[in-house]
């Protein structure tokens, strides 16, 4: 709580694991990234189309729809791993860090179990919409497609928040993400 607000911080790698969590996360945060440039870049080609009479992309907003959140998704492992989630630590700011880092560490593993299960019931949910064969409105996408396209950022937050608890529950082990 002590930490500036908006001031970007880089993930520093301590070991393996840390340096191919940070690479997934990255490489996941960076394709988010390039997919809301396409949606806006579609979105922006669509309204002006609209305005010119020129015609709209035909189901642009259920592209929208579906892109926004595979690509909300995709940022999930990279803020995890920053210990970025919204956390309320006006209890713990100011306790010990030998008491401070197991607290934290059973916060990470909430995240991980409610991560964990997100993860177990989209899988679940893009089995049952691929066999009803479930297709969206106006362009017939298939509704499995966008949801089975939100279980890697999933899971890859479930191992992030994993690994974060590990950390803050060995003390030798430095936490990722945390500013010292």
């Amino acid at each position: 709580m002590h930490d500036p607000m908006g001031l970007p911080h880089d993930l520093v790698e301590h070991d393996r694991v840390e340096h191919w969590l940070i690479a997934a996360g990255k490489a996941m945060a960076v394709s988010g990234g390039l997919l809301f440039v396409a949606l806006i870049a579609m979105s922006l080609v669509s309204i002006v189309g609209r305005k010119l009479g020129l015609g709209s992309i035909n189901g642009d907003i259920e592209l929208m729809q579906a892109g926004t959140a595979v690509a909300a998704t995709a940022f999930l492992p990279y803020c995890t791993l920053l210990g970025e989630h919204i956390k309320v630590d006006f209890f713990t700011e100011n306790l010990s860090d030998r008491i401070k880092r197991p607290v934290d560490g059973v916060a990470e593993l909430l995240l991980a179990l409610v991560a964990g299960l997100l993860t177990w019931r989209t899988v679940l949910a893009v089995g049952v919409a691929r066999e009803s064969q479930e297709v969206s409105t106006l362009v017939g996408l298939p509704l499995w497609i966008p949801m089975l396209l939100l279980v890697p950022g999933l899971a890859l937050m479930t191992l992030s928040a994993l690994y974060r608890a590990y950390a803050h529950f060995h003390p030798s082990k430095r936490i990722p993400g945390a500013r010292t």
